[in-house]
């Protein structure tokens, strides 16, 4: 063993049983970076209440202040969010659009000193710093500072995430109900989780099968069907209340613009004005079939070569500004950007971040042999990638399709936590599976390097705004 090895694997001995210790120091860190730099953006920035659907959320919770169970809805955004926001209701609406920002940050440091603890039990201290910072700094920070849905549903659905892991490696009854209700209130924060249902489906399909072919007696088919069921039953049972409010108000339960929308080119031109045409059951229900925005509807104005078009080039860009958030931005931008030029993002280039995990992982995969082969081959992460490879398609399809009636940073956002958990995650996993004396070397200079970009970034992050330049926000 090199000198650099051995004095790599000690650094790592002696990092692993200080871990709550190292906690303790590195989450209040993380938490003062979030609420500061929350603080001046809540302050500074996106100060149009009207703008990005954060009028309609707070009509919304103005008008559900009586509402015993979440169940009112516009048609286009479901009612967990504006049914919380109704707690710190006021008359002053600024105050209420402040406070409403302040909710959803209050919600984003709950979760982050949540998934620091649980993270903590098994990752060393560089990899749960890193995962934090990485959370907040990518996503959170922006997201919790607007009056919308996105931080609940990203932590919502995130946690779906998890639990749909343990059900598919197998699980008792009870994480079948928490599961069960843990994607009711997601779906209650936002339609969005649709495509989490339909990729998760496919996977319990396919753990069926293999649970058959491989004669797997861990998994007992029937019984994970009866559990599933009694999961789905709960979900189901929390979204009675706003089945029957949308029902009522537009003629279908679950009803929602913007599977309509969907089919058209444009919101300014096309879509907002036949949402204006078509306000309620009343017109809906009038409305021809042969004008109903559909599959049909659209090739009727459209070539197949207009879809393949719309559907690859829309593919492209979210998945590009998934990485790479802000447009026209040097490669310089990763390391330092001017304060003259306006910013959206606390991290330049945040992919970056992402690649370098998953060129650790694959490094440390290769070095790993037999062992990670056979951990990938088992039935339960087989079933599990078929997920993530479903959802990760489904989702980047589907949001490059709606591209040109919503864009912005907050729909691919959903993907961006679980992307890195699982990311460190895996990297600390095969680390162990390793066992190569340099195997440290390298875990622990990636995660260095890592730690000391995102402290440079927020440096430069507070720097900035110690000058009077704060993040231009938008969607």
């Amino acid at each position: 063993m090199s000198d650099l090895s051995a004095s790599a694997s000690a650094v790592r001995q002696w990092l692993e049983p200080r871990r709550w210790r190292a906690l303790a120091v590195t989450l209040p860190i993380v938490i003062a970076i979030h609420l500061l730099a929350a603080a001046v953006t809540i302050r500074h920035s996106n100060q149009d209440s009207a703008a990005s659907d954060q009028g309609a959320e707070m009509w919304l919770a103005a008008t559900a202040r009586e509402d015993v169970f979440p169940q009112r809805t516009d048609g286009v955004r479901h009612p967990l969010w504006s049914w919380l926001a109704r707690h710190v209701d006021s008359n002053d609406a600024a105050a209420f659009f402040a406070k409403g920002k302040w909710l959803n940050t209050a919600l984003c440091v709950i979760f982050l000193c949540a998934l620091g603890v649980a993270a903590a039990r098994w990752l060393d201290p560089l990899a749960t710093a890193n995962l934090l910072l990485l959370c907040s700094l990518g996503i959170l920070l922006v997201r919790g500072t607007y009056f919308q849905p996105e931080p609940l549903y990203y932590i919502l659905s995130f946690l779906a995430g998890v639990l749909a892991w343990r059900l598919l490696r197998g699980a008792a009854v009870w994480w079948h109900l928490a599961f069960g209700a843990v994607c009711g209130l997601a779906y209650l924060s936002k339609p969005s989780l649709l495509p989490f249902l339909l990729a998760l489906a496919a996977a319990f399909a396919f753990r069926f099968l293999l649970a058959a072919i491989r004669r797997d007696s861990g998994w007992p088919p029937g019984k994970n069907l009866l559990r599933l069921l009694a999961g789905l039953g709960l979900f189901v049972l929390l979204l009675i209340p706003l089945g029957r409010f949308s029902q009522e108000a537009f003629g279908k339960p679950f009803f929602n613009y913007t599977k309509f929308w969907m089919w058209m080119d444009d919101f300014q031109t096309e879509a907002w004005p036949w949402q204006t045409k078509y306000p309620g059951g009343a017109q809906l229900k009038a409305l021809p079939k042969e004008e109903t925005p559909s599959l049909s509807w659209y090739f009727r104005r459209h070539s197949l070569a207009d879809a393949v078009q719309r559907a690859t080039a829309g593919a492209a860009e979210v998945t590009v500004r998934f990485f790479w958030p802000e447009e026209k931005l040097s490669g310089a931008a990763f390391f330092w950007r001017s304060p003259a030029k306006k910013w959206s993002q606390p991290l330049a280039h945040r992919g970056v971040y992402l690649l370098a995990l998953a060129a650790l992982c694959a490094g440390l995969f290769f070095r790993s042999g037999a062992a990670a082969r056979a951990r990938l081959t088992d039935s339960g992460n087989l079933a599990f990638a078929a997920f993530l490879l479903g959802a990760g398609a489904l989702y980047i399809g589907l949001y490059g399709w709606y591209f040109p009636i919503g864009r912005g940073d907050r729909f691919m956002g959903s993907l961006w936590v679980p992307a890195v958990f699982l990311l460190v995650w895996w990297a600390s996993t095969l680390r162990r599976m390793a066992g190569k004396a340099w195997t440290d070397t390298v875990y622990l200079a990636v995660h260095t390097a890592i730690l000391v970009s995102l402290l440079w970034q927020v440096g430069g992050m507070f720097w900035r705004f110690q000058h009077g330049v704060f993040l231009v926000t938008r969607n």
